[in-house]
């Protein structure tokens, strides 16, 4: 057994194989070791360090307001005072869309280091909404520059008419308004929603700044908006992404939608506003034969943008008819409405809609192949849904 024994030159050789081995294993273990402790270092860095500053974009209408170096222990009050320096929009009239807390919800004691920067660390672009102290009680009759609201009862629209052929050949001129349009996010759309294009004055709600600075606030408030508004917006959010537009100016907008709580309202939320900037100049004729030169809201405008929503899945509601210019089978005319009308408070023209919109939904797959005309029709159930 002695004789079998490796002789002593082949036993160092064995040994020497094995300790480099052994200890190239150490130092591959010790190696891996001090990468996973300097990247658990380099996180807890970047998880637990704040950066040395912050720089914040305000966007308010067309402006934009940079706010450079800012230091992590700033309050969201102190950024609304400094915003309150360059815009002359008081804090308790500021609306910052766009910021969220990593937990919880956004107060004026909350601190810029707790904010969700979504795409830079250091960077972060909000949408500021509000009005300078001293526009906030001005009615449009003391403004100039407001589009004049007249009655489009005498208005001709007719498909395949004269003017309506005119407009569709002015498409160059509208794809190149269209790119020159920005449209700024509030609130993501949401999948597989159909559109919703809502017009404001006379068709939700019936705006009076007289009211507002003259009267008890609450009242006022309810006073101006349609009856079932809130309730109406509600449902329909359910069904249906929500979008603004307004044939007033941006200013004026704003203060229409703070003041009556519509940013803020849990029940809904809106994709995003547009304004009378928004709105494309056609010729369109009365019924006597005059030319009449308007603007109308281009639902290509929304649509070039969010290839999500088309004339399949759009609905542009609106009190006046000729807004449908350009896209005839989208509009559905309501009924304007007046909070000085005797009858203005036994108005259920937004509850029937909401009715109509919760059946249109979810008995047609296609909504250009709906007569929108026959609404009220439908709801008192004279007609089912009819096809055009």
């Amino acid at each position: 057994m002695i004789h079998n024994l490796p002789r002593k030159p082949e036993l160092i050789y064995f040994l020497s194989i094995f300790l480099f081995v052994l200890g190239k294993r150490e130092i591959m273990e010790e190696g891996n070791s001090t990468k996973g402790r300097l990247k658990e270092e380099k996180d807890k860095v970047e998880n637990n360090c704040a950066p040395i500053s912050l720089t914040l974009t305000a966007k308010w209408g067309k402006q934009r307001i940079v706010l450079e170096n800012l230091d992590p222990s700033t309050t969201i009050l102190e950024l609304k005072d400094m915003l309150t320096a360059q815009t002359n929009i008081l804090p308790k009239r500021q609306k910052l869309i766009g910021l969220a807390l990593k937990t919880g919800s956004v107060e004026d004691s909350s601190l810029l280091s707790d904010l969700n920067f979504k795409k830079k660390r250091h960077l972060q672009e909000f949408i500021l909404m509000g009005t300078p102290e001293k526009e906030i009680f001005v009615d449009p009759s003391d403004k100039t520059g407001l589009p004049v609201v007249v009655d489009d009862f005498n208005f001709d629209f007719n498909a395949g008419s004269k003017e309506w052929i005119q407009h569709v050949a002015t498409g160059e001129n509208l794809r190149n308004f269209t790119e020159k349009t920005s449209v700024n996010i509030m609130n993501e759309p949401r999948d597989g929603k159909p559109l919703l294009v809502l017009d404001l004055d006379h068709t939700l709600l019936d705006f009076s700044s007289k009211q507002l600075q003259h009267s008890n606030f609450s009242n006022s408030v309810s006073n101006m908006k349609r009856p079932h508004m809130d309730e109406f917006l509600t449902n329909v959010y359910r069904h249906y992404d929500l979008v603004v537009w307004s044939q007033t100016s941006w200013r004026w907008l704003e203060t229409k939608l703070v003041a009556l709580g519509m940013l803020a309202h849990p029940g809904y939320k809106f994709c995003f506003v547009l304004d009378k900037t928004s709105m494309f100049e056609v010729i369109s004729s009365k019924k006597d034969g005059n030319s009449y030169r308007h603007h109308v809201k281009p639902l290509q405008i929304i649509w070039s943008k969010f290839p999500r929503w088309n004339v399949h899945n759009t609905v542009h509601i609106d009190d006046v008819s000729r807004n449908f210019a350009l896209n005839l089978k989208s509009g559905l005319k309501v009924s304007a409405y007046s909070r000085k009308r005797s009858s203005a408070r036994k108005d259920v023209e937004l509850l029937c809609l909401a009715r109509y919109l919760g059946i249109l939904v979810i008995d047609c797959k296609d909504f250009q192949e709906i007569d929108f005309s026959s609404w009220h029709d439908v709801v008192s159930g004279k007609y089912s849904l009819k096809k055009s």
